[in-house]
């Protein structure tokens, strides 16, 4: 992982150009040769008839703090460095063991990203170890992800394992997986580089677009407290299950599981999972083929139920997003705070205009085009991303249960906390109606659980004198309670009076 840390920073120094530079410290590893090695209280990491430069800079990635810098920028207010900089914290002492003389010491010129790319696949191949290569890089790039969430990022110690041959002697090549690595290394690099939409895609995985809001802490009690006993304090074995589950819910993004599994970042997934309230990026879907939210599909079949005077909710949340064609200022121009989509339906003689505009149309969609880098002397160039065609998203193969199940196992039952149900129906009701235009007639708007959509709102009406009372939610639908204050204002007259009456 360290190794590739230093492969993605160095590569990113390479497309910088000028204004990045790569640079070893004076922090260095220990080095000896092979016959000279007797320390028990240091881990000896083999690496075989490497050169000096090669040997350098495993002294460089294996030092305590920092043993490389990638400088993406210096500037006045200090140095900028690229995402995957990394400090090791621990006293834990490390060192190389190199069986041909020569010191690396001497050597000052930083490798390349392709010549470290080189020394770890030759480490791996020494060691036995390919199929850590990818499992590596995908640990390696939800790095800025750690660093965005808080938790250090934990390894386990090497094991004492001598390469028993130089790697010509092992009669195999590199893997071709291996080179399509490097090639396709600035779309990982790009995705890695976003935090936002890589803890979005992991925290998509425990969304299912059946689910409504009303049964979200149902759905999610089995895997966050049977499964596993609390999101920030759960073991090693655990976090295996939840990376093997999230690796089987979206196939398309497994190696981002297996990476998040093995960098220890499991805990901070399920923390943001448990309330209800996962954090959502419009992009996450289109880059990774992998839907989060119901918003992200547009749904099968035509837009009004069985009986045609009923439209489900959550086609209706999706037609209300939907770009207007009128300047009214009514338009719902973001997205809905939660995955969750709102429970039931509504009649269509209660739904707006811009939707029931739309019930006779075929199935809208939202469709990702590219997105643009704006260069420092103001040139733009669009980037469709990794591939034109869609990704594929998920699968009723992957959703089924395994056929080769052999016993169910059993969990002891706990409580269930319908927080998460509770938040999530209080978001989605709460974008629709700060979109809206006061309290809809409709019974659910009365429900217990979204009684604090209004208290919230009719305290922070008293409190601004500004506000025209008149356009109170509370007054919305009390119309006849309205018209008959103000009948009763009405001063009574003379009949024998000329008057004017109203139809």
């Amino acid at each position: 992982m360290i190794g590739w840390y230093y492969i993605l920073s160095a590569r990113l120094v390479e497309i910088q150009g000028e204004t990045a530079t790569i640079q070893y410290t004076s922090s260095e590893a220990d080095w000896y040769y092979d016959t000279l090695c007797h320390s028990h209280e240091t881990h000896i990491v083999d690496i075989g008839e490497a050169d000096e430069s090669v040997a350098r800079w495993w002294t460089a990635i294996l030092a305590k703090r920092e043993g490389w810098k990638a400088i993406v920028r210096q500037t006045p207010a200090g140095e900028f460095l690229a995402p995957w900089a990394a400090s090791r914290t621990c006293e834990t002492s490390l060192a190389i063991k190199r069986r041909r003389r020569g010191s690396p010491n001497s050597v000052y010129t930083p490798l390349s990203s392709d010549r470290a790319f080189a020394a770890l696949t030759e480490f791996a191949r020494l060691h036995g170890l390919g199929s850590q290569v990818p499992i590596s890089l995908a640990s390696a790039l939800t790095f800025p992800t750690h660093k965005y969430c808080g938790p250090t990022v934990t390894l386990p110690f090497p094991k004492e394992a001598d390469g028993k041959q130089a790697a010509g002697d092992m009669g195999i090549g590199p893997s071709p997986k291996w080179s399509s690595l490097m090639e396709d290394l600035p779309y990982y690099m790009t995705l890695s580089c976003n935090p936002d939409v890589m803890i979005a895609t992991l925290c998509g995985s425990f969304w299912e677009p059946e689910v409504p809001c009303n049964l979200v802490s149902p759905w999610l009690h089995p895997i966050l407290d049977e499964v596993v006993d609390g999101a920030s304090s759960i073991i090693a074995h655990d976090q295996e299950i939840i990376a093997l589950v999230g690796a089987i819910r979206r196939p398309n993004v497994s190696a981002l599981w297996i990476g998040d599994g093995t960098s220890g970042l499991v805990p901070k997934v399920l923390q943001k999972v448990r309330r209800g309230r996962p954090p959502l990026d419009s992009l996450a879907f289109p880059w990774t083929g992998c839907p989060q939210s119901f918003m992200d599909i547009a749904g099968s079949g035509p837009y009004t139920c069985e009986d045609p005077n009923y439209i489900s909710r959550a086609d209706v949340w999706r037609l209300l997003h939907l770009p207007s064609t009128e300047d009214d200022d009514l338009g719902y121009r973001n997205r809905p705070f939660t995955p969750w989509a709102p429970c039931g339906t509504s009649l269509v003689k209660d739904c707006a205009l811009r939707v029931a505009s739309h019930l006779k149309c075929p199935r809208h969609e939202y469709q990702y085009s590219h997105w643009t880098w704006l260069l420092e002397d103001g040139a733009a160039i669009e980037d469709c991303g990794f591939s034109k065609s869609s990704l594929p998203t998920m699968t009723e193969t992957f959703r089924n249960p395994p056929a080769d199940i052999k016993e169910l196992r059993k969990f002891k039952e706990k409580e269930l906390d319908q927080r998460a149900s509770l938040e999530a129906s209080l978001d989605i009701f709460l974008w629709f109606i700060i979109n809206g235009e006061g309290r809809p007639p409709e019974n659910i708007y009365q429900d217990d659980w979204l009684a604090p959509i209004w208290s919230d709102d009719e305290s922070g009406e008293e409190l601004d004198e500004e506000v025209d009372n008149r356009d109170s939610p509370e007054l919305v639908g009390q119309s006849d309670d309205r018209l008959e204050t103000w009948l009763s204002t009405i001063v009574c007259q003379d009949p024998n009076q000329p008057s004017m009456s109203f139809a």
